[in-house]
């Protein structure tokens, strides 16, 4: 087999992985993790067409082809959104201004739709002609994608790569010292850009030597240059995972909106120079965390972690993390126990003691142990249920 196709195997493997893990692991960035996986399926997708294509399988394939386009005009969209949602956490959930970048799809539809209107017979005779000619697949026939998406599509890329470096850009100058993915985004995007640029490169050589098509296609220099980068591409992301599993907390740009800025200074802290530290608390997401726990008692569910809570109320793992720790000063498991003793001592203190086994009552709430329950009891309390139960009839005399 030809190394450069080799080497778009290899990383259409890789992408493939990529997905399996934002699937499995990114439960907490769904909505960038969209845009994301967009990306790559488009990456897949347009490997997956050229390999087909060149080695001229395509014609066992006519459902395959011209599918992908729409697709090919979301990938720099994707990447674009996901690095500036991952650097900034006001773009990390849906925005309706995000649609706009839809608009480039919108051409792309009605380009292919001629040829996916025929039906599966005149579809295979179209992808046998293109196996036959390559000259013909960059034709102006209606059932061939427009020679000016070749050259848009790319282009449109090399536009969002621009804006990419500079939402990177604008993160490097907050100088700070947990940055330290953005040397890596800067390659990364680098490697974006160059491939996109390499694409208008191949597609002008071929619409200009279109008798050398087969042979710029395969064996060029560019193409090869091409195929590795895509191979490069998709290691870089196993090369810095925060890109998949989501940039630590420092390394986000916490950009504060007019509505937000009711902030209240926690107590002062001592750095380990000395120097006085005030951390600061988003009162409304205290309020937004408050209030979702009191609504929809989440604390009730056995076995909840932090990475379940935050699904649920669509909160990355590391604010959440942060607001316990410096806020509650506890972390999640105990924050969520002390609910759960509240709920506990409520329904004690109402005598469901009376009629429920402890052991019940505190299923209910959420443990998933008696023996769980009264650790966690008497560490709240300093009594054990049965102290506790004693106490109320005490105060009843």
């Amino acid at each position: 087999m030809h190394p450069i196709f080799l080497s778009v195997i290899g990383a259409i493997f890789i992408f493939s992985l990529i997905i399996i893990k934002l699937f499995l692991y990114g439960k907490n960035k769904r909505y960038l993790n969209f845009w994301l996986s967009i990306s790559i399926t488009g990456i897949i997708w347009f490997a997956l067409i050229y390999l087909l294509t060149n080695s001229g399988q395509i014609k066992n394939y006519p459902f395959l082809f011209n599918k992908g386009l729409p697709l090919y005009y979301l990938i720099a969209p994707g990447l674009f959104l996901y690095i500036r949602g991952s650097l900034n956490t006001n773009y990390s959930n849906f925005r309706k201004q995000d649609l706009v970048h839809l608009i480039l799809t919108i051409p792309a539809f009605i380009s292919i739709l001629p040829y996916n209107l025929l039906s599966y017979n005149q579809q295979q005779e179209i992808v046998s002609r293109i196996a036959r000619d390559v000259h013909f697949a960059f034709s102006k026939s209606q059932y061939i994608v427009n020679p000016m998406h070749w050259f848009a599509f790319p282009a449109s890329a090399c536009v969002y790569c621009f804006f990419q470096f500079r939402e990177i850009w604008k993160a490097s100058t907050l100088k700070n010292d947990g940055l330290k993915s953005i040397k890596w985004l800067y390659v990364f995007t680098g490697v974006c850009a160059a491939i996109f640029i390499g694409m208008l490169a191949m597609n002008i050589s071929v619409f200009k030597n279109l008798g050398e098509a087969w042979f710029i296609l395969q064996n060029s220099k560019i193409v090869s240059f091409l195929c590795l980068s895509v191979l490069f591409l998709s290691f870089l992301f196993f090369l810095h995972p925060e890109f998949i599993y989501g940039f630590k907390r420092a390394a986000v740009i916490n950009q504060i909106s007019p509505e937000a800025e009711n902030i209240e200074p926690e107590p002062l802290l001592k750095s380990e120079k000395g120097e006085a530290k005030i951390r600061k608390i988003d009162t409304n997401l205290v309020l937004r965390v408050e209030s979702f726990i009191k609504e929809e008692e989440v604390f009730r569910q056995a076995g909840l972690t932090l990475s379940g809570f935050a699904s649920l109320i669509d909160i990355p793992n590391h604010k959440l993390t942060e607001l316990f720790n410096h806020h509650y000063k506890l972390n999640f498991n105990s924050y969520i126990n002390s609910l759960r003793i509240d709920y506990v001592k409520t329904r004690l203190d109402g005598g469901d003691w009376k009629q429920f086994t402890f052991e019940a009552i505190a299923n209910d709430a959420g443990f998933s142990s008696r023996n769980t329950f009264f650790l966690a009891f008497k560490k709240v309390t300093g009594l054990t249920p049965s102290g506790y139960i004693s106490s109320l009839k005490n105060d009843k005399l």
